[in-house]
């Protein structure tokens, strides 16, 4: 609100200003220019009687006519010697010329008396000095016009601004994914309209997601019953070799695994994830996992570095296995025969690495492989496989977590992936029986 409050108000006060300057200088061209013009001839006149009746009179007189003059006048009159002032040169030239001269900063009027040294001072007069605090009055309104200004700006401001930030906390949730969040604003306020389109936007969203994740339910289940009626078949079945069933089997669990994997990411695919979260000890967490699948890929040399002090963390156990079984997978697609997983803590996040010796990623695509459905040319060979969702995946679980995932080069030769996470995330209350 306050860059906000500072700019309209600023805006009002440089218009206020702009036009208050107008009115003024038309005033000092008409009004006050007029008024100066007056008081000239009329010193101009004062003077010449005052200087014609002193011409008359002998200089050792002047002071007591002065003085008597002085009485039906409201301002003072004075003979003063002319060295009294420190004039410049053009305007001791003038006043040597008989021209009447200003003083305004003693708003003093001078003439020159005829074949002598002193001159007719007239002052203070008090118009010049009105004319004077006028300016400094003028000064002063106007400033507090300007800091007035600031109070109808603020109360007008302020009902908008409160309605403003109900509506940025409501687009916030439900860009946190709270699709159940909805506004609604008071008949006279200046948003209402601005409130009704963001409830229908929110509920087009919200029924766009529960019409995706009904068609993607609906889709898995129409797939799954299929390819669990092959299975059978292909089980019950006489008349194939068995390496044609083999790789019937192969296909189809590769189907499976396609099925599931698209699951996966259209349940991340979203704005808020589930998350079940724990805290569980990431090192003894990684050694298990790491075990299953040394069994399962013997001819592989896969290594594991983990930290020997700090190794408890929160994460999702379900989500994590996921993340660690895609990036181990698409490492052994690639490596020729070794593979490096290492495990560290920097502060309270927590980083997961995995590296391999194979022929790496190049840069211009590190990027684009964390899109679903990219893959680089070597993994569109039948002995890769691959469907082109896992980095996707760890890319969803990494943002869902709060953290990132990068892609670099290896010591190895090959390409290393690293996914790091917050591990002070709050952790998940248990659910009630």
């Amino acid at each position: 609100m306050r860059k906000l409050f500072i700019q309209f108000y600023l805006l009002l006060f440089v218009c206020f200003l702009v036009m208050a300057m107008l009115v003024g200088l038309v005033y000092k061209f008409t009004a006050e220019r007029a008024g100066r013009q007056s008081m000239d001839d009329l010193m101009k006149s004062s003077l010449y009687l005052m200087r014609s009746e002193l011409r008359e009179i002998p200089p050792r007189d002047w002071n007591k006519t002065i003085d008597n003059l002085e009485l039906n006048l409201s301002f003072k009159l004075h003979i003063e010697p002319m060295s009294k002032y420190q004039l410049d040169p053009v305007t001791l030239r003038r006043l040597r010329a008989g021209e009447i001269v200003a003083l305004d900063d003693e708003y003093t009027f001078l003439q020159h008396i005829p074949r002598s040294h002193y001159v007719l001072a007239v002052g203070p007069i008090p118009y010049l000095f009105f004319l004077h605090e006028m300016r400094i009055l003028d000064i002063a309104l106007l400033a507090f016009i300007g800091i007035s200004l600031a109070l109808p700006v603020f109360i007008w401001m302020r009902p908008h601004w409160k309605d403003m930030l109900r509506l940025e906390s409501a687009a916030q949730r439900l860009g946190q994914g709270h699709l159940d969040e909805r506004i609604h604003f008071d008949s006279a306020s200046s948003l209402l309209r601005l409130g009704v389109a963001f409830n229908q936007m929110a509920d087009n969203i919200n029924t766009l997601v529960a019409s995706k994740k009904q068609l993607i339910d609906g889709i898995a289940h129409e797939l799954r019953t299929p390819l669990v009626r092959l299975r059978y078949r292909l089980e019950m079945s006489d008349n194939l070799s068995d390496d044609e069933a083999a790789a019937l089997n192969r296909d189809i669990g590769q189907l499976e695994a396609l099925i599931e994997e698209l699951l996966t990411y259209a349940r991340l695919d979203r704005p808020k994830v589930d998350l079940s979260l724990q805290s569980l000890d990431l090192a003894e967490w990684l050694g298990e996992r790491l075990d299953d699948i040394r069994s399962v890929h013997p001819e592989f040399e896969i290594e594991l570095n983990t930290p020997q002090r700090q190794n408890v963390g929160v994460a999702d156990t379900r989500l994590m296995e996921r993340v660690l079984d895609n990036l181990v997978n698409n490492a052994l697609r690639y490596a020729g025969k070794h593979l490096r997983v290492g495990l560290w803590f920097d502060g309270n996040v927590a980083c997961l690495q995995v590296e391999d010796d194979g022929p790496g990623i190049p840069q211009a695509e590190r990027e684009r492989v964390f899109e679903p459905f990219v893959r680089l040319d070597p993994s569109r060979d039948r002995a890769t496989g691959g469907c082109g969702l896992g980095l996707a995946i760890v890319h969803s679980v990494a943002q869902a977590f709060g953290g990132h995932v990068v892609i670099d080069a290896s010591p190895l030769g090959g390409a290393s992936v690293r996914f790091c996470w917050p591990v002070d995330l709050p952790l998940t209350p248990p659910r009630a029986a």
